[in-house]
């Protein structure tokens, strides 16, 4: 296989089809992903129930990828990206459908989950029919691109879905885009016809018997691939974690600071401004094989950060300028990293790679909020909260290091090698 050209035999025009039927999934996913908290308030006056009872609602999606990433994602590397692809979509289509339908809370639960493993499943295998058109000089930057749709869905969700909410009832927010997801997974079915059905793994010398790391799901543990699988899911989880942490209690911080509601709404939102940026900037230097380095230095600036925002007066320029700079390092990183595990796994491992990677990075994604809810609990000082901070961005920091000492992502035949 060559490093230097896509994998699978596609046209320019095809691969540039597929990238933009990609980025749509991605948008129409973030917005799927994004429409469920702006319903809450409705929905609690509607039913006569608690806001709060909607809590393992709202965590379901959460819950799903994990689940979908790690048992169903690596079906891809088995059965085909075309078909997990456009199966994955296809559930996603019914379940964002019924949760339209759905009378309860209960029921809005398993909807929501179905939505969010059918998610999981579907995402990493997206990402990785792009590992697979597109030349390795672009690739991260593509990947990176593509990936820019789930935030931009998501923050489309709270204009365009309340619009939706208001002409049309809380049923439309999801009635809508269940619809164009079919659509898109009529076009995704047609466009992947090209691929394919399956990859084809490299040949080997014969094996004598079974092991455990022949179960798709675990293969990224096998032999070779276990200390950058360590590492890789390693900083996924820290970055997670920092991220979450940082957007879930952020306007809280603010408004504790000083800030009014307002400000403190627009300076959160440069927060994802600054990882699409920081995003598209780090793949840049991923396709140009200077991953560790790109990285590290990101986490470098989160950390001066953090520290500036303890010295420096809460007003929206300063800490607004502040907050765009941590946003491009944790926010850019959780959108470049996918691209990284086209450097370390072979094509055949892509999916399950990612799949585990996103898995173990749901623990961090679920602890960021968890700690924050403790520090706000204890009324911490804004200052005290960001220094907090400071210890997962170290652990993001030490995964970073330990990639560049085992030489995993910074040369061209890194993938290739075990």
């Amino acid at each position: 296989m060559s490093e230097t050209g896509a994998i699978s035999p596609v046209s320019k025009g095809q691969a540039l089809l597929i990238g933009i039927l990609c980025f749509a999934i991605m948008i129409v996913d973030g917005y799927d992903i994004g429409a469920m908290p702006i319903i809450v308030v409705h929905l609690a006056e509607r039913w006569q129930v608690d806001p709060a009872s909607f809590g393992p609602a709202l965590s379901a999606v959460v819950i799903g990828l994990g689940v979908g990433a790690f048992f169903f994602a690596p079906l891809g590397d088995k059965l085909g990206r075309r078909l997990t692809v456009v199966g994955s979509l296809a559930i996603i289509t019914a379940a964002t459908l019924g949760t339209a339908s759905a009378g309860s809370v209960s029921a809005l639960f398993w909807w929501r989950l179905l939505t969010g493993t059918a998610l999981g499943a579907c995402l990493p295998n997206v990402l990785a029919v792009l590992t697979e058109i597109v030349p390795a000089r672009r690739r991260a930057s593509v990947i990176a691109l593509v990936s820019c749709g789930i935030p931009i869905g998501a923050a489309s969700a709270g204009g365009i879905g309340a619009l939706i909410m208001v002409a049309q009832g809380w049923q439309a927010v999801f009635v809508i885009p269940g619809l164009l997801m079919l659509a898109l997974t009529l076009a995704v079915a047609l466009a992947l016809r090209t691929l394919p059905a399956a990859p084809k793994a490299v040949k080997t010398e014969q094996k004598a018997g079974w092991r455990w790391t022949d179960i798709p799901v675990l293969a990224p543990l096998g032999r070779g691939y276990a200390l950058r699988t360590a590492i890789f899911s390693g900083l996924f989880c820290f970055n997670a974690l920092s991220m979450y942490m940082l957007t879930s209690w952020l306007p809280t911080v603010l408004q504790k600071s000083g800030f009014t509601f307002i400000a403190a709404s627009m300076v959160a939102a440069i927060v994802q401004l600054g990882g699409l940026f920081g995003g598209l900037l780090l793949a840049t230097q991923i396709d140009r094989q200077r991953t560790s380095g790109a990285l590290f230095a990101g986490y470098a600036v989160v950390a001066l950060g953090l520290i500036g925002l303890t010295l420096a007066p809460p007003s929206p320029a300063v800490w607004g300028t502040i907050l765009l700079l941590i946003g491009m390092g944790v926010g850019g990183a959780h959108i470049a990293l996918p691209a990284v595990a086209a450097n370390i796994y072979p094509t055949t491992m892509l999916s399950a790679g990612i799949g585990l990677a996103v898995t173990v990075a749901r623990i961090g994604a679920m602890a960021g909020p968890m700690l924050g809810a403790a520090l706000i609990a204890r009324n911490v000082s804004a200052g005290a909260f960001f220094l907090t901070l400071l210890l997962p961005v170290a652990g993001c920091a030490l995964c970073v290091l330990a990639f560049a000492r085992a030489r995993l992502v910074d040369r061209p035949e890194g993938r290739e090698t075990a």
